[in-house]
């Protein structure tokens, strides 16, 4: 492990030229719920409020529809919502959360997490690819 300092990725979306470094990004994404609410507000104009993402998320879990869910399974995906990754994710400023009103929209800094959720290679995973080699280059 290396002592250097962590470099950073400037984010030219952001406002106030902030940046989030790749350990920051891959902390959020790392939860698959706080990666579902990024989708979730991309396909839905980019907003939704708390309980449209409990509900949703809840359902993918479970596997079920939304109309299928019981109550406990809405406030168990609700609480966790609420009291921890819409918390993190509006922290590190990749979305706007009011709690007071639980709504939750994307912002100019979401895109930068979106891209890495939406990444698809379109290149061989060959070594000796273009991908690779612009990737180690």
């Amino acid at each position: 492990m290396s002592d250097a300092p962590e470099k950073k990725i400037r984010d030219s979306t952001a406002t106030g030229g902030e940046e989030l470094s790749k350990t920051e990004i891959f902390d959020i994404l790392s939860a698959d719920r706080r990666q579902e609410v990024l989708q979730y507000l991309h396909r839905n104009d980019g907003g939704a409020d708390i309980g449209e993402l409990a509900e949703h998320i809840a359902s993918l879990e479970c596997g079920c529809a939304v109309s299928q869910l019981d109550s406990q399974q809405r406030k168990r995906t609700y609480v966790g919502l609420y009291q921890c990754h819409l918390p993190k994710m509006a922290k590190a400023g990749v979305i706007d959360y009011d709690d007071d009103r639980g709504r939750v929209s994307l912002n100019s800094r979401s895109s930068r997490l979106l891209r890495y959720i939406y990444f698809e290679e379109e290149e061989s995973v060959d070594p000796e690819s273009g991908f690779f080699r612009r990737l180690l280059g």
